[in-house]
């Protein structure tokens, strides 16, 4: 035991990072946050059951095991390593021994000298942190507008002067808050020109981001990593890599336009199984630029990468950063081959239970898109329609225990010829029913609901055998707590429409306050959410009854209100997404 709790004292940030590597570490810290201690001492050892798997804890750390498929060092291990830590009682003191004197004591402080001048280059000075503070109230007071006057009354100017904020920001480089309050812009463009891409979530999910970063950079100490950079960094890929082409998206009318690839890792074993190549370019400025050419020759192609897409490819110095590869000409194709979509690698990966897979994208919580990357394969079609209101193309899918779900994608001017391929696609499956389809799709839980994005659709790859899916206990009495989940998710949308409300509208305008939704998020036990109410009306009162008032603060409550949430949601959702799947047979 004491060899355990000595290995375990060692295994701060840095060592563990250095057993696995940075994002692994980041993504057990995010699994294990608040997660139950399941574990079992022994004798210099431990078996701790976290994420779904049993990790067997070892000394040395580097031979624990896991029961997942992932060779290695997985996040299951680095977060039963970080379970223990937070709930054994380490004697550190009696363990760390005393520090080994150098031989050579000139050398070893010239090089702390070095190291600290080194680190004294890369902080911020207090003259460009006077900067940063400058051009972050700045960019507040220009986000605040929004708020003054209500997207039905803003200046046709304010997306300019919002590009002209993040033009400040880069000066500065400050990468994140350029982002951030460039794709705010975009989407207030969108709003002026009343173009049916506008969603008012989507816009304040953006304004919430931006309040977000900014309010981050108000501190009176910055560090260099709080700016965010401009640039993705990719690093080498260990070994030669085998992709296997598997879909391909047009990106139209955003911040962005191009083509985005997507690749399977063909190694079973890999972290990261879903792969993508970026094609695309920025149009923030002016839609002049919206006609470039993309990367069509990566990694040294003679061909488009377009033509490559029905061929399997091995990648020799490939560079990844999240899942995404570069197309850096450092990475070459050492051999090709047909590739074959039809095979037991995909067929292994293909859900035929959505329970299982709303189950696992809810306790993922995946932060991009390639984290909601699935194959599916439902039984049948059901419905295949198009929604006027919500100017969306639905397909409802049932699979072999009867449960279903949507298949959704929003009509857009842009993407008419995407919706049109996928009518007929959803024509063709209730006319033959019989027919297999899998679909590859990004699956995530809204508004109670598991939905899933298509990317492609294939009517090739035979059917695996309907695997026999027990849910997990917890989730086994869903019809009891799905009503009250509901009104929850309820209260949620109508806190949610009390925003857009007076984005829409403006603080000037008369905002009504009854305390009626502060009163019920109270009666039911959200203390958090009825103070946050609460302080945001009166926030948003008191600008209204002054004369020169300041619409950050109440920009900071928005921030607060939707941050809980989407946290409140995440937990309710796949409550609700259970018993609807069943409620809808």
């Amino acid at each position: 035991m004491d060899e355990l709790k000595k290995a375990l004292a060692f295994a701060d940030e840095n060592f563990l990072v250095g057993l696995s590597n940075k994002g692994i570490y980041k993504r057990a810290c995010k699994d294990t946050d608040g997660a139950d201690a399941d574990f079992e001492l022994s004798e210099n050892s431990a078996v701790v059951r976290t994420g779904g798997e049993t990790c067997t804890i070892s000394v040395p750390l580097a031979e624990s095991k896991c029961t997942c498929v992932a060779r290695g060092i997985c996040r299951h291990i680095i977060g039963a390593v970080l379970i223990l830590r937070n709930n054994v009682s380490l004697d550190v003191t009696a363990e760390v021994p005393e520090p080994v004197k150098p031989e050579t004591p000139v050398e070893k402080t010239e090089t702390v000298a070095e190291v600290k001048e080194e680190k004294k280059k890369e902080q911020i000075s207090e003259r460009d942190i006077a900067k940063i503070h400058n051009c972050v109230n700045q960019c507040l007071e220009t986000l605040g507008s929004i708020l003054k006057y209500g997207l039905v009354r803003i200046p046709e100017n304010l997306p300019d002067m919002l590009e002209a904020s993040a033009v400040r920001c880069h000066a500065l480089k400050m990468a994140d808050a350029e982002r951030a309050l460039r794709e705010a812009g975009s989407r207030l463009s969108d709003c002026i020109a009343r173009r049916a891409s506008f969603s008012m979530d989507s816009f304040i999910y953006k304004l919430c981001n931006c309040i977000e970063v900014l309010e981050l950079l108000k501190s009176d100490c910055i560090e260099p990593e709080q700016l965010g950079t401009f640039r993705q960094t990719y690093t080498e890929y260990k070994g030669n890599i085998d992709i296997m082409p598997i879909g391909q998206r047009s990106i139209r009318g955003g911040e962005y336009e191009g083509e985005i690839y997507y690749f399977l890792n063909m190694d079973v074993y890999a972290e990261q199984r879903f792969l993508s190549l970026s094609d695309l370019r920025p149009v923030f400025y002016n839609d002049t630029q919206k006609h470039f050419r993309g990367v069509t020759f990566p990694w040294g192609m003679a061909n488009s990468m377009k033509s490559m897409m029905h061929s399997e490819m091995k990648l020799a110095n490939a560079k990844v950063s999240g899942g995404k590869l570069s197309s850096s000409q450092e990475t070459q194709i050492i051999s090709t081959c047909k590739a074959v979509l039809d095979c037991d690698k995909i067929r292994d990966m293909i859900y035929t239970d959505f329970r299982k897979l709303a189950i696992e994208i809810s306790e993922k919580n995946p932060e991009n898109e390639l984290e909601k990357l699935c194959f599916v394969q439902p039984k049948k079609c059901i419905e295949s329609t198009f929604d006027k209101y919500s100017q969306q193309y639905v397909i409802i899918l049932e699979d072999v225990q009867g449960n279903r779900i949507s298949v959704r994608a929003k009509y857009r001017a842009e993407t008419k010829d995407f919706i049109k391929l996928l009518e007929s696609i959803g024509e063709r499956m209730i006319k033959k029913p019989k027919k297999n389809y899998v679909f590859l799709a990004s699956a995530y839980i809204s508004d109670g609901e598991l939905t899933l994005f298509p990317i492609e659709i294939y009517d090739f790859i035979k059917p695996p055998v309907p695997e026999v899916y027990e849910l997990p206990e917890k989730y086994e009495n869903t019809d009891v707590s799905a009503v009250y989940a509901e009104r929850i998710i309820n209260l949620f949308s109508e806190v949610n429409d009390m925003i857009c409300v007076i984005v829409r509208g403006g603080l000037q305008a008369d905002i009504k306050n009854d305390h009626r939704l502060e009163n019920l998020a109270f009666n039911y036990g959200l203390k958090g959410l009825s103070r946050l109410i609460g302080e945001f009306m009166q926030c948003a009162s008191s600008y209204r009854h002054s004369i020169d008032g300041d619409c950050s603060e109440v920009l900071f409550k928005i921030h607060q209100i939707n941050e809980y949430l989407n946290q409140g949601r995440k937990r309710l959702e796949i409550i609700t997404s259970l018993y609807n799947m069943k409620g809808s047979k």
